[in-house]
C-alpha cells in the first residue's frame, strides 16, 4: 500500500530538530527516521492518518489511529528487555506538507536484524539459536501478562544487537491485538505477515483461535528459518495461495534433517511449537521454559 512520506525536512521542521533527520524505512502505513536529541539519537515514527471523508474513510482513518495507539500503549505498558523501549518524544499529531500524522519516538537500537542471519556461514550457532528462541519465549510471555499478542515475530523484527544484557530485541508492535478487545482490520484476514502466521490464523474464525499459541508458532519459526536458511512453507517467491496452501497442509521437515548439528531435543521443541495444530504445540509457555533450562543439564 502507498502512502505519503514524510520529507525529511518536513520531519525536521515539524518537530523544530537542528539536524535534519535520516529515513531509515517504511512499511504499511509508517514511515521510520533517525534523529539527534541533544547528545543522542532515537527513532521517529510517523504513521499516516488518512483524512476524512465518507464513512469508509472515517473507519480506515480511525482504525490507523487506534492501531497506531494500542502500539503506543503496548510498548509502555510491557518491561521486558525484549521488547523496544519507546523514546523521549510522546505521541503528537503533526500536519507534515498537507498530510496528517500521529508521530512518536522509539530508542535506537544498534545491530541488525536476524534477516542476516538466513543463508549465513558459518551458520548460527546452537548457543545463538537457543538465545533467539529464549529471549522470543521471554517476550511472549511478558506480552501476555498484559494480555497482548505480538502478532508479526519474524526475522525482520528481531535486532541482534550485540549488546550484553539485550542481546536481541524486538520491534514494531503496529499490529499487536488486545486479547478480548476489538481486532481493527479493514477487512479479510488478520493483519501479519502471510509467511510467520499460524496456520489457525488463515481460517474465518481466526479470532476465536487467536492466543499466545500464534506468537509461540512465529517465534520457532523464526529459529527454524535462521537455522536452515530455509523456509518451510515458502522456500522461493510464489503466489501467495500456494504459500497458504502449504502452511495449511504441507508437513515441514524437522530441524535435525538439515540442522544434524544441533542437539536433537531443541529441534523437537522447535517442531512441536510449529505443528499445524494448536493444541499440539505447548500448552502452558512455563512449559517451554522448563524444556529449554534442561536441555543444559
Amino acid at each position: 500500500m502507498t502512502f505519503p512520506i514524510p520529507t525529511t525536512k518536513g520531519i525536521q521542521n515539524a518537530l523544530s530538530l537542528s539536524d535534519e533527520p535520516e529515513f531509515i524505512d517504511k512499511g504499511g502505513f509508517k514511515a521510520v527516521y533517525r534523529v539527534k536529541f541533544g547528545a543522542g539519537n532515537e527513532v521517529i515514527k510517523a504513521v499516516y492518518v488518512p483524512p476524512s471523508g465518507d464513512e469508509a474513510q472515517e473507519e480506515e482513518r480511525s482504525q490507523l489511529i487506534a492501531r497506531a495507539e494500542r502500539e503506543i500503549e503496548a510498548l509502555g505498558s510491557c518491561e521486558s528487555p525484549v521488547l523496544v523501549k519507546l523514546g523521549s518524544l510522546t505521541a503528537k499529531f503533526c500536519s507534515i506538507e498537507g498530510h496528517d500524522y500521529l508521530i512518536y519516538g522509539e530508542e535506537l537500537l544498534p545491530g541488525q536484524s536476524l534477516v542476516k542471519w538466513i543463508g549465513r556461514e558459518p551458520k548460527p550457532t546452537y548457543e545463538e539459536l537457543k538465545g533467539v528462541f529464549c529471549a522470543l519465549i521471554n517476550l511472549i510471555k511478558a506480552l501476555a501478562e498484559k494480555n497482548y499478542l505480538h502478532r508479526d515475530i519474524k526475522p525482520a523484527n528481531v535486532m541482534d544487537t550485540g549488546l550484553p544484557d539485550r542481546p536481541y530485541v524486538v520491534l514494531d508492535l503496529g499490529i499487536a491485538f488486545k486479547m478480548h478487545g476489538t481486532e481493527l482490520t479493514r477487512g479479510g484476514g488478520p493483519p501479519g505477515t502471510l509467511r510467520y502466521m499460524a496456520p489457525e490464523l488463515l481460517k474465518p474464525d481466526y479470532k476465536d483461535m487467536m492466543d499466545f499459541r500464534c506468537d509461540l508458532y512465529a517465534a520457532a519459526l523464526t529459529v527454524y528459518v535462521v537455522a536452515s536458511g530455509v523456509h518451510p512453507f515458502a522456500p522461493k517467491t510464489e503466489e501467495e495461495y500456494v504459500t497458504t496452501y502449504r502452511i495449511m497442509f504441507s508437513r515441514p521437515r524437522p530441524l535435525g534433517e538439515l540442522r544434524p548439528d544441533l542437539p536433537p531435543a531443541f529441534c523437537s521443541i522447535i517442531d512441536r511449537c510449529i505443528r499445524k495444530k494448536p493444541a499440539l504445540r505447548y500448552s502452558q509457555l512455563d512449559l517451554v521454559e522448563k524444556e529449554l533450562r534442561e536441555l543444559a543439564k
